[in-house]
């Protein structure tokens, strides 16, 4: 279910963070993305770290309010900055960091394709995007609590069945199935359930064109093969013309040759007989 494990059996002494109070304390979500960059687990009160950050994503209205790319672009740039620390000290929790951040980039990379298709949406398109940024937007902060898990070498707080809930729904709303990957080592659920949304992103850009926009690419096409065949058609007749041109003018040549022959052939016989 995504449960969070925290790195050590909290005590009493240890004071919880009110979830309400953290949820309104913030102005802009530039603010907020470097809280989770801060934040402590261990010192947080919830049973399941999914469902919190789902919930307060949408408590911030991030995806409704188009603020989607804010939130993602400065939480790529604390990735930025941790991956000079990263490359500076190798090691295995390090290198699985690495690779989680690449594995990042890519998927915001084709989710910006799909941001840019969205104005020819229809409905259920634009429904299943507006879902798709908002797990964009909880796998990037989730990919942010992990590098901070690695750098800080503390437990990790997923396991093989942290993404469960959410891949079985997402393959369920978008009709796909989860892709098979290789194995990695520490990041292998990231790793699983970033290749999902990849495929989420492709078929919303592959698939989910509005009907209007299809039957005018339709209509485009059948414009574009009226006026290649009306080209080959127009070329035909043109050749059509040049060769009966061509053949008329042979033929008059010919003809031409074939008069001259004769009125030789007349003055021979009439010489001819003249001489006789």
């Amino acid at each position: 279910m995504g449960t969070c494990l925290s790195q050590k059996n909290t005590c009493n002494s240890v004071k919880q963070i009110n979830q309400t109070e953290f949820i309104s304390q913030f102005n802009t979500i530039r603010e907020l993305m470097h809280f989770f960059d801060q934040i402590s687990l261990e010192k947080l009160n919830f049973p399941d770290l999914s469902a919190f950050l789902s919930k307060h994503i949408n408590k911030n209205r991030i995806v409704n309010e188009g603020k989607t790319w804010v939130a993602i672009n400065e939480i790529k740039t604390i990735l930025s900055n941790k991956t000079v620390i990263l490359i500076r000290n190798f090691n295995p929790e390090t290198d699985a960091a690495i690779q989680l951040i690449y594995l990042l980039k890519q998927l915001i990379e084709i989710s910006m394709g799909a941001q840019e298709l969205q104005t020819s949406f229809n409905e259920n398109a634009v429904e299943l995007f507006h879902y798709y940024q908002t797990q964009l937007v909880q796998i990037s902060i989730e990919v942010l609590l992990a590098i901070n898990t690695f750098i800080r070498k503390q437990e990790q707080w997923w396991k093989d069945d942290y993404f469960n809930w959410r891949s079985i729904y997402i393959q369920s709303m978008f009709k796909i199935q989860q892709p098979i990957v290789e194995k990695i080592d520490l990041i292998q659920p990231f790793y699983e359930f970033i290749a999902l949304l990849k495929q989420c992103a492709k078929q919303i850009c592959n698939q989910q064109k509005s009907s209007d926009l299809i039957e005018i690419d339709i209509k485009a096409q059948q414009e574009v093969l009226e006026q290649f065949y009306n080209q080959i058609r127009t070329g035909f007749l043109q050749n059509q013309s040049s060769q009966l041109e061509s053949i008329n003018c042979e033929w008059q040549i010919a003809s031409k040759s074939l008069g001259q022959k004769l009125q030789l052939y007349n003055l021979y016989i009439n010489k001819k007989t003249y001489t006789s």
